[in-house]
């Protein structure tokens, strides 16, 4: 597996990627409704003019294929001076358990040390219970709770933060 910075050229993957683990990952938590409106045209709009915005970017992982197998984007966190937000996190549902996510989530935290952030965030929806206890195990701890707003859908969610990315880059 090598991850690298996205570009252009594999936008058509992710959106494919993000809309399918959207629609398998919130089914029960979110409404049906809204994650049939999810597509791979809107996911492939939304993750291009994404990574053209300033500040914000995302790697990938690929495999030995070239084929991309995970992906995390990043942003700075508005709320916090000097955090990065990762943003959304994604991987191919038959290689999840593997370790792709946690490299990626490494992968974020060094860009935040080397690009002077003092903290990095994520936000989850309650209810993905397995992605919290992933980044609990990783050292995140509880920042806040807030209402998101799904396209006009409230859900409970959280902010989780890691105050010290020593952690990603003395490994």
């Amino acid at each position: 597996m090598i991850i690298r910075p996205i570009i252009d050229h594999n936008i058509q993957a992710i959106a494919k990627l993000y809309t399918d683990d959207w629609k398998t990952t919130y089914q029960g938590i979110l409404p049906d409704s809204f994650l049939k409106g999810i597509t791979y045209e809107h996911s492939k709009e939304k993750w291009l003019s994404y990574i053209h915005k300033d500040k914000q970017g995302a790697f990938v992982a690929v495999d030995e294929n070239n084929m991309i197998i995970g992906f995390a984007a990043y942003k700075p966190y508005e709320d916090l001076k000097k955090c990065l937000l990762l943003d959304s996190l994604h991987i191919l549902q038959s290689v999840q358990g593997g370790g792709i996510g946690k490299n990626l989530i490494f992968t974020v935290g060094k860009y935040a040390y080397n690009n002077g952030y003092e903290k990095m965030s994520i936000c989850i929806v309650k209810g993905n219970d397995r992605a919290k206890g992933i980044y609990t195990h990783l050292g995140v701890k509880p920042y806040k709770d807030f209402i998101d707003d799904f396209e006009g859908i409230p859900s409970n969610s959280s902010v989780l933060l890691w105050d010290d990315l020593n952690r990603f880059v003395l490994k």
